[in-house]
């Protein structure tokens, strides 16, 4: 990889230097992390659909239902 840009160089270059890498392990090391960061926001929006698909089936009742009012008490918030 050519690095052409003058400021991703000398980014590359003075992280590698503080951090005792060469600016290929920093370039890596970057990309690896930008792309966990992909992954996680992906894995966030699957999520998200299968909740809103999950929600889509299920009667007002149980929609409405409040779970805090089964485990907790409502003087102490103390579960039961």
């Amino acid at each position: 990889m050519n690095i052409k840009s003058e400021e991703a160089y000398a980014i590359a270059s003075e992280l590698a230097a503080a951090e005792g890498l060469s600016r290929t392990q920093v370039v890596l090391e970057a990309l690896r992390a930008r792309r966990a960061t992909l992954n996680r926001a992906k894995k966030i929006s699957e999520i998200r659909e299968f909740c809103r698909e999950t929600a889509a089936m299920m009667s007002p009742e149980t929609l409405a239902f409040d779970i805090d009012k089964e485990l907790y008490d409502e003087k102490t918030g103390l579960p039961k």
